[in-house]
């Protein structure tokens, strides 16, 4: 894998992986400390750490956790160590295309016998909750917030971003001078590859509102149908096409939905 500039390869003490390049001198220990919990994490994020890299940057420290079937077998163990190095090279590639992402600082792997633990640090951005939780606390930011969460995740499809799973978590909003300003997040697994076709962003969009759906007595605030227009107006959807995308999500989720339950799944 390329590193991106201004990062460089780190191999210490059996951790590897990238680091920006200001940070490479610090010890193993720095970027494994156990920091302090980020009380605003959710689903598998509920591990978040936050910690301070020496005398430098304010860190988010997100281990990697399984879910599914593996979860209670090998937690936090993977084989591929390179899982944390390509997700920094993706959030860097969507900053260097002007998507508000947050700054990759460190994508680490840590050897557990034959395996690894890994770890993907972040800048934490001061105040910032999940979507979810900032509209909540904030509703006289509710709309601003839901479209400009859509505007940060049309400038994503633009760069090329396809993610298996993308949901409204993967968006943390804080309160600027001028508005909101919302940040992407979370991009494991992810790629950027463009153009990024019309049913591929349908899928996304679906999946992330099925997570509204099943997740919706959970969350702190109810999501109405004018949160979702709003959103795809943010997405620089004409009227038209918002109806027709809501149209389609709608007849997607409908199906899913369905699925799920004649599957149990």
């Amino acid at each position: 894998m390329q590193i991106p500039d201004g990062y460089v390869a780190y191999d210490r003490d059996g951790i590897v992986g990238v680091v920006r390049a200001d940070l490479a001198e610090l010890p193993p220990a720095a970027f494994f400390a156990d920091g302090d919990a980020l009380p605003a994490a959710r689903g598998r994020g509920e591990g978040v750490r936050v910690l301070r890299l020496g005398d430098g940057p304010v860190a988010v420290a997100r281990t990697y956790r399984r879910g599914g079937a593996l979860r209670g077998v090998l937690c936090d163990q993977f084989l591929d160590s390179q899982r944390p190095c390509r997700e920094v090279a993706a959030l860097n590639a969507l900053r260097v295309a002007g998507v508000d992402a947050v700054e990759p600082l460190a994508g680490l792997a840590r050897r557990d016998g034959a395996l690894f633990q890994l770890r993907l640090l972040t800048a934490l951005v001061e105040g910032a909750l999940p979507l979810p939780a900032f509209v909540a606390s904030r509703p006289e930011m509710r709309r601003a917030a839901v479209a400009r969460a859509g505007a940060v995740v049309a400038a994503a499809f633009a760069a090329g971003l396809r993610h298996r799973d993308l949901h409204p978590d993967n968006l943390v909003a804080s309160a600027g001078e001028t508005g909101p300003v919302v940040h992407l997040l979370d991009l494991d697994r992810a790629t950027l590859r463009a153009p990024v076709p019309i049913p591929v962003r349908l899928a996304m969009l679906t999946r992330m509102a099925r997570y509204l759906v099943r997740h919706r007595a959970s969350l702190p605030t109810t999501v109405a149908r004018t949160d979702g227009l709003r959103f795809l107006r943010g997405l620089r959807l004409d009227r038209e096409h918002r109806q027709a995308y809501a149209r389609a999500i709608s007849a997607r989720l409908r199906r899913q939905l369905t699925l799920r339950r004649w599957f149990g799944r």
